[in-house]
């Protein structure tokens, strides 16, 4: 056992004594010092241990936090504890501009390494995985100096290094392009000398920091918004933007050129929107990237879409279900045909549920077949068809030809029209499992909108399997979480009493000051008994539908979502907000 009281390390004081004092504990596993913590209980371990046998391929630390049970940082601590590490809070960690530029800013943001101080001429980094030797041996070398690491957590790295080194970065890259050269408007360039420009080092460095810190701190979508005087760049993170920095408005051409050129675009066009895709490398791991381009009166806007596969690729107990609703999913898509639709607005993770409820399908083995617009996550083992509506290869199209394909399951991006749902309706008739999602608000109405394509209520009522809404909503951040005073009006629209405790994040450095950190989904299943099917074949109302699926105990969505807010895992402002009710 160490003889040293595992602490958290606020300060250079607190480093220099465990770093002194801290014995590691190889012969003990994580889930021991996680239980001894009180962080999970005994039989929390054994669940979790149980499902590691079906993601054989994720670190047990990885799928705990997917599985919601831990924090990041809560396995960061553990992991401390078990090789004799320190773990440091960075927000309250001072560091000096000397030990800053120690190491160059391409680096620090390449590994999502912090020089925190120097200590007894060891340069010491704060890394999420300290045992990143590559990382530790290239830094050695630019630094000249012998390097240790300590753990932090990832977001607190790369909030972090946005704070030091942004700043700073612009400023290299702005010492080492002429501004007085870059053309200020479209008008004012050679088109060979602007494709030049992009090339050169400061430019491409600078996109590709600002997507290493989007990847790092889990943004959804970059957004680069022309001002008159400036440019802004936001990121989504947990389905909200969040300012990060403004950039010299000289910068908006050459950077809107080479984010063009990377998504191979029309550099010469500028009064027409262009769409495009790229692939970022980032370790083992690659990042596709959607690109979009809106010509506006300001300048031209960028939205840069990020897929993230290792982050897109989730088992079903990590979304945010309970054991409930993950039974019952799973009965519904295990059956040998029928259509089973997932439900909710652009952003409401339909196709992350999609994607593992595939991935639960691919043991059994079958053939599964995709058709997609686009394909966002690539899946070993899935035969994956992109749409090219350019060329007439609409999801129709593409529908006709997989039947002839032999598969057992089909999975269709989104049933968008009459002949999509009746090819869909047809080939679940036949004998396949279909996937699919559609654009309507609660599960009942999914059921109405197929057959107010089109489809017969006969013969929708003898393939619809079930369908489900669902929402993504942000957690309270663990760390700032406290009683909150929730508004009157607020509980009389929710139907509550002023008696009951309620909780949100208050904001602080963990949760880049947004008492929310991270996102999981609430739904609502509805699956398809003898009586709704009835109700089907008569062409009954959602309504109608939805209070026959209530009567037989389907939990409603916003019950879902409030069965969080009392368990203090999110706000009443955060249910209010995806109420269906």
């Amino acid at each position: 056992m160490s003889k040293y009281d595992y602490q958290i390390v606020h300060n250079i004081s607190d480093l220099k004594e465990a770093l002194a004092n801290l014995v590691p504990q190889p012969g003990r596993h994580l889930g021991e010092f996680l239980v001894e913590d009180g962080v999970i209980s005994e039989q929390q371990l054994t669940d979790i241990l149980k499902h590691k046998t079906d993601n054989p391929h994720l670190r047990i630390g990885q799928l705990m936090i997917q599985m919601g049970a831990v924090s990041p940082t809560q396995v960061s601590i553990a992991l401390g504890k078990k090789f004799g590490i320190p773990f440091v809070q960075l927000h309250e960690f001072k560091i000096s501009p000397e030990v800053l530029n120690m190491v160059p800013t391409d680096l620090a943001l390449q590994y999502n390494a912090l020089p925190l101080a120097e200590v007894d001429g060891i340069l010491i980094l704060a890394m999420e995985d300290p045992m990143d030797w590559e990382a530790r041996d290239v830094i050695r070398f630019h630094a000249n100096r012998m390097v240790d690491a300590v753990i932090a957590s990832s977001q607190d790295i790369s909030q972090t290094l946005s704070e030091y080194y942004s700043q700073q970065q612009d400023i290299e890259i702005l010492d080492e392009v002429e501004l007085d050269l870059l053309p200020r408007h479209e008008s004012d360039f050679d088109s060979k000398e602007l494709a030049n420009l992009v090339e050169q080092k400061p430019i491409v460095r600078m996109i590709n920091s600002l997507l290493q810190q989007a990847v790092m701190r889990a943004a959804s979508d970059i957004n680069i918004r022309p001002e008159k005087d400036r440019v802004n760049v936001y990121f989504r993170i947990d389905g909200k933007l969040q300012f990060v920095r403004s950039l010299n408005r000289h910068m908006l051409l050459p950077l809107v050129t080479r984010i063009k050129v990377i998504g191979q675009m029309d550099i010469a066009e500028h009064h027409l929107p262009q769409d495009g895709h790229a692939r970022l490398v980032r370790g083992n791991n690659e990042v596709d990237l959607r690109l979009s381009i809106i010509p506006t009166v300001t300048g031209e806007s960028v939205v840069i879409r990020i897929l993230d596969t290792e982050v897109g690729l989730k088992p079903l107990s990590s979304i945010g279900f309970g054991e409930r609703e993950i039974r019952l999913l799973r009965d519904l898509v295990s059956r040998s045909f029928g259509i089973f639709l997932v439900t909710g607005p652009t952003g409401s993770g339909k196709s992350t549920t999609l994607y593992s409820v595939l991935n639960e399908l691919k043991k059994k083995g079958p053939h599964i077949i995709t058709v997609e617009d686009p394909v966002e996550y690539h899946m070993d083992g899935v035969e994956q068809i992109q749409v090219l509506n350019a060329r007439g290869y609409t999801f129709a199209e593409a529908l006709r030809h997989i039947l002839r394909h032999d598969p057992d399951v089909i999975m269709i991006g989104e049933i968008r029209d009459v002949e999509t749902a009746r090819i869909a309706n047809k080939a679940a008739l036949t004998g396949h499992t279909v996937l699919s999602t559609l654009h309507t608000n609660d599960a009942a109405s999914s059921i109405t909108r197929l057959l107010d394509m089109g489809i017969e209520p006969y013969l929708l009522s003898a393939t619809m399997l079930g369908g489900m809404a669902q929402r993504l909503i942000r957690l309270n951040c663990t760390h700032c979480v406290k009683p909150a005073k929730v508004e009157t009006e607020l509980l009389q629209e929710l139907h509550l009493s002023s008696d009951e405790v309620f909780y949100r994040g208050e904001g602080c450095p963990s949760c880049n000051n947004t008492g929310y950190h991270g996102r999981v989904a609430v739904c609502e299943i509805l699956p398809v008994t003898n009586k709704i099917r009835n109700l089907i074949t008569a062409g009954a109302d959602s309504q109608t539908i939805k209070q026959a699926a209530v009567d037989e105990g389907m939990i409603s969505l916003t019950e879902h979502a409030m069965m969080l807010a009392r368990e203090g895992k999110t706000s009443i402002e955060e249910v209010y907000s995806i109420r269906l009710e």
